[in-house]
């Protein structure tokens, strides 16, 4: 059973009733607008990547809360690091004042920059899954970068992870529990979710 979280721009999707006994237990697909990000298509249809729900969660909070602090001196050590690493990657960043590789937490599946500007996101992406599909509107679109307003993305992250940790965190442990998994840190995850939500409220006010 897929179970889908929407934002205005960012849609997750998630298989809750396949489980593979490794690190990365759920097939996952990670969308924005028409792009896909994470998972793949064949025969028209989409699959998701072998993902670690909740390190897939934490890095998409840990984009944002780096974005809404890039002056703090750990963010531009890490910027500096990663706008190297996506340079020999092949990436040709422009103008963003923050850069965060990421693997998603997903098993082989690609390479991720999460980029930000004083205004705009941009996500740089390679999907290794896509690379082979044989869905005609995907074929060449495996790698590419997608742009959206910081505002927005920040406003989706947050939406979509605060269902995750309402509606489908419990579901998910429960099965990663039955499967004999050692359990997962919620109350960290939590509370970087509230770190999330003011650092946004700070910069923005109210979440929309």
């Amino acid at each position: 059973m897929w179970v889908t979280l929407k934002g205005k721009r960012l849609t997750v999707k998630i298989d809750l009733e396949r489980y593979i006994n490794t690190p990365y237990p759920f097939f996952l697909i990670f969308m924005i607008d028409e792009h896909l990000l994470l998972g793949a298509c064949w025969e028209g249809e989409f699959e998701g990547a072998n993902a670690d729900v909740y390190g897939f969660f934490e890095s998409l909070l840990t984009a944002c809360y780096y974005f809404l602090q890039p002056e703090h001196p750990h963010v531009q050590k890490i910027t500096k690091f990663d706008r190297e690493n996506a340079e020999r990657d092949g990436f040709e960043l422009r103008d963003e004042v923050v850069v965060y590789q990421t693997t998603l937490v997903a098993e082989a599946a690609g390479t991720y920059y999460f980029c930000s500007t004083r205004n705009l996101t941009r996500i740089y992406y390679e999907n290794d899954f896509l690379k082979f599909t044989d869905c005609p509107e995907y074929k060449g679109k495996h790698k590419g970068v997608v742009e959206l307003s910081l505002k927005e993305f920040i406003e989706d992250v947050l939406k979509i992870s605060r269902e995750y940790l309402e509606k489908y965190a419990p579901v998910i442990e429960k099965i990663r529990l039955e499967h004999g998994e050692e359990s997962d840190d919620y109350d960290f995850l939590q509370k970087f979710y509230r770190e999330v939500e003011e650092l946004y409220k700070k910069k923005f006010g109210s979440e929309s």
